[in-house]
């Protein structure tokens, strides 16, 4: 991290002058206190410090991950190679400014391939915006696979709990959605969708409230509200996150059988959603 390179000298110095004070003339200990104070305050604002550094020079990521945003990704495929770049960078800062938290790995640690999966969704939703970054909600908690909460204490694959300001996922379905998009609903670009709603209340959602839309649903996915439900492990979910997936993931049926949405979509997530004007109609596949 940028912050330990930044402390190094202040560090050797206290220590230098350490020695000094101990081996040579007592003297000397009245410069460890400049030393040790700035690298104190270095190690206490290190987080401030190293996202000011990284946000100008974002991190690389490893060349497996690229990889597998090359190869799984439709949104960064059909980006322009400067906004790949940018949506690289943009998930090294999301994983780094994320609160990650693993239950019952083995290594204790989230594995990178599936933070890659859920920055992934977070950055897809936020990419034409300033903002990028979903500040109430930077705790996730990831299982192996499918999990029990106070809240639904029965085995789901991933929930948003706004109270705590935390996401949930299965590992196990967050990649199989990842890998296979259109076979395998997206929990993690559905919390997501759920996050940025909460985010931003007062956007221009589109309303879905025709009888038949979970048909018009499965039109554009083939993918039936129990299926759905089934992934997340949860019933009675709302259409808009749903809507936001399909939006994203199936783009041009989406515009075919929702074409007045999409234009309301596309001012939301759209080129020009930082000015709230409609953007360009693209292809995402």
């Amino acid at each position: 991290m940028f912050s330990n390179y930044l402390a190094s000298p202040f560090v050797f110095l206290s220590l230098y002058f350490l020695y000094m004070a101990w081996k040579v003339n007592s003297d000397y200990a009245v410069w460890l206190i400049p030393f040790v104070l700035i690298a104190t305050l270095i190690y206490i604002f290190s987080p401030q410090i190293n996202w000011w550094w990284y946000s100008r020079r974002p991190p690389k990521l490893e060349a497996g991950l690229t990889t597998m945003l090359e190869r799984f990704s439709g949104f960064y495929r059909q980006l322009s190679p400067d906004d790949q770049q940018k949506f690289r960078g943009r998930i090294a800062l999301f994983r780094m400014g994320t609160d990650w938290e693993p239950i019952a790995f083995e290594e204790e640690a989230v594995p990178p391939d599936v933070q890659l999966a859920l920055a992934a969704q977070a950055v897809l939703l936020t990419f034409y915006r300033n903002t990028f970054l979903f500040e109430k909600f930077e705790k996730v908690i990831v299982y192996p696979k499918p999990f029990p909460t106070p809240e639904y204490p029965f085995d789901h694959a991933s929930e948003l709990y706004e109270p705590d300001g935390c996401l949930l996922f299965s590992a196990e379905q967050v990649m199989q959605a990842f890998a296979n998009p259109a076979q395998w609903y997206n929990v993690a670009l559905h919390e997501y969708a759920r996050a940025f709603i909460l985010t931003y209340p007062n956007e221009p959602y589109p309303v879905f409230t025709d009888g038949n839309i979970w048909e018009k649903l499965q039109t554009v996915s083939k993918m039936p509200r129990v299926h759905v439900e089934s992934v997340i492990g949860i019933g009675g979910v709302e259409v808009l996150p749903v809507a936001i997936h399909h939006y994203f993931t199936f783009p041009g049926t989406f515009r075919e059988v929702f074409p007045v949405e999409a234009q309301a979509l596309e001012v939301i997530f759209g080129a020009d959603a930082r000015k709230s004007m409609r953007a360009e109609n693209q292809s995402f596949n």
